[in-house]
């Protein structure tokens, strides 16, 4: 999650052109003395909307916070707002009452983009100079002049799966789902923690993947037989994920990449492991912009603009792109930064889903099928 990197502007007169000078008059030899540079006497305070979990003890916000502010002179304030739904619902919130409590929101994933383009504001920021690892390439829009990509800079992606205690799977001796439809059955009744889709991000992928690998079925079929299969749907992934830990259900919505997590703790017999549906999976990627209405008019307003332009840079560097993996538990957005061999073991998915439906028209479809499953 950090990759955009600053231009240099180069200038002067060209090598090789002599010129004659005249001789310069008595005043113009008086010594000039250098005025000292305009020094803010505090520091620029940007405050910054995340979900919960980037701001986990060992997570990316806090290595962000700590890097950006040593070198911008500017103090980072970070406002946890839940997932993504629970973020757009306060910049929709922030919008209307016309006063916005932060000027930069990172995090906000494909599903959310069209949603939140009202709120955002362009970035100013060259895609062109950086080279994006293959799945971002595919799917963030970055042609120039494209709503997204004049808003929103991706800082890392993952592809969504179930991740399975496998010791709890063979004390139930429940098998392993090996498509979706397997999840109707009988023995994973109250089995499966998911997300709600109306205020999480993975929750509303899993809703959009079930439409795009599924059809209609989906709606008329397998979310009405869904139903009764949860023990719970959770608010977030922070929230759902501590249930699968505490030993709640066997079985988790969130990313293949949880797996490299637990292998870098210690799993090594890989009791939690990411499940590869037959139907393949979808692809979240993540990305950070700025808020629109938040920058007043002014030198104030133009020095936060500015720090807010320089912390969308610092996240896309690749000094900060390769601390991702292992403080996300993501993919970075950049090509080139390195993956640890964790992430280089990880299951690949059969087939991937972009998911850039209607995100809107899934949830209305969505919530028909829950009530007809009552």
């Amino acid at each position: 999650m950090g990759f955009l990197l600053l231009l240099s502007l180069l200038g002067g007169v060209p090598s090789g052109h002599a010129t004659t000078q005249p001789e310069p008059s008595p005043a113009a030899k008086a010594p000039v003395v250098a005025k000292a540079p305009i020094v803010a006497k505090t520091p620029v305070v940007l405050r910054v909307l995340v979900y919960d979990s980037l701001m986990s003890k060992s997570g990316l916000g806090p290595e962000l916070v700590r890097r950006f502010e040593a070198q911008c002179n500017c103090k980072l304030e970070m406002l946890p707002s839940g997932d993504g739904g629970q973020m757009i619902a306060r910049l929709a919130l922030d919008a209307e009452r016309g006063k916005a409590s932060a000027q930069v929101v990172i995090g906000l994933d494909q599903t959310h983009w069209a949603r939140a383009l009202p709120f955002l504001e362009p970035h100013e920021l060259q895609h062109s100079l950086r080279i994006w690892a293959a799945p971002v390439r595919e799917l963030f829009a970055v042609a120039p002049g494209s709503s997204e990509a004049d808003r929103v800079v991706p800082f890392d992606y993952g592809p969504f799966s179930f991740i399975a205690d496998t010791e709890a799977l063979k004390k139930s001796k429940i098998e392993l789902p090996k498509k979706l439809g397997d999840l109707l059955k009988p023995e994973w009744k109250r089995q499966i923690v998911l997300e709600d889709p109306r205020t999480s991000m993975p929750g509303l992928a899993f809703v959009g993947f079930t439409h795009e690998a599924l059809g209609e079925y989906a709606w008329s079929g397998f979310w009405p037989g869904l139903r009764t299969q949860w023990l719970t749907l959770a608010g977030g992934w922070d929230a759902a994920y501590g249930l699968f830990l505490k030993g709640e259900a066997p079985l988790v919505w969130s990313y293949v990449t949880s797996q490299a997590y637990h292998a870098e703790h210690g799993d090594q017999a890989k009791r939690y492991r990411a499940v590869m549906l037959e139907e393949g999976a979808p692809i979240q990627i993540e990305g950070a912009a700025l808020v629109r209405g938040a920058f007043a008019p002014g030198p104030q307003g133009d020095a936060q603009k500015e720090k807010a332009r320089a912390l969308l840079e610092f996240l896309v560097s690749l000094e900060f792109q390769e601390e991702v993996p292992q403080k996300n538990w993501m993919y970075p957005a950049l090509e080139a930064a390195k993956l640890p061999t964790s992430f280089k073991e990880l299951p690949k998915p059969t087939k991937i889903w972009k998911l850039r439906g209607d995100s809107a028209q899934w949830l209305k479809s969505w919530s028909a099928a829950i009530r007809a499953g009552q």
